[in-house]
């Protein structure tokens, strides 16, 4: 008795299966369609803008208008740069965030802090009083001037105009690997920048 009545229910369950697993997938398939910018975010695997084919610069633009003294320039040889823009002689809030964000990247590569260094490059001419301030809150940061081969060589890397606030990533020898746009986040220039030390052998 029991088992027959149970036959019909022991049906119904397999029907309703068989139609659940001909919707399910069709109604996944509809959602990412309609929603095809998840599948976009899924497949990025970077956060900035990678330079291809990588344009270097030479290390004597960063010394043709020294505002760090010219002793300490040479630091950025051989090591991963995180390079910062500056529009005007006077660096001010948004730059100062940007400043904050890109030390916190550099302390936050841990281990690989050795590695990294990090540059603020003005128009020019820099703030006298704006570029000591800055000095004084990061010891180790090196600053210089933008010159016309130097602005050449970035917007040749970003394909335009380089905005303030922009920041690149360089590898030891000086390719531009990677730009972001102002107010990028840190954390995402952070993820970048450790799968970069990580697959590389050098610097």
């Amino acid at each position: 008795m029991t088992t027959s009545n149970s036959n019909p229910w022991r049906n119904r369950i397999m029907v309703l299966s068989i139609a659940l697993i001909c919707i399910i997938p069709f109604s996944f398939a509809w959602y990412l369609a309609k929603n095809p910018q998840l599948i976009k975010d899924r497949q990025k695997t970077n956060f900035g803008h990678l330079v291809t084919p990588a344009q270097t610069i030479d290390y004597d633009l960063f010394l043709q208008s020294p505002v760090t003294g010219v002793e300490n320039l040479p630091e950025l040889k051989g090591h991963w740069v995180i390079v910062q823009i500056v529009a005007a002689p006077v660096c001010g809030a948004g730059c100062k965030q940007t400043l904050e964000n890109t030390e916190k990247v550099r302390l936050l590569t841990s281990k690989d802090i050795s590695r990294v260094r990090r540059l603020l490059v003005f128009p020019g001419n820099a703030d006298p009083a704006s570029t000591q301030d800055i000095a004084r809150q990061y010891p180790a940061l090196l600053m210089t001037g933008m010159s016309e081969a130097l602005q050449q060589r970035l917007q040749e890397a970003v394909g335009g105009p380089v905005q303030d606030g922009t920041v690149f990533l360089l590898d030891p020898q000086s390719n531009v690997m990677m730009w972001y746009e102002p107010g990028a986040d840190p954390f995402g220039i952070l993820r970048d920048l450790q799968r970069l030390l990580r697959i590389s052998q050098i610097g």
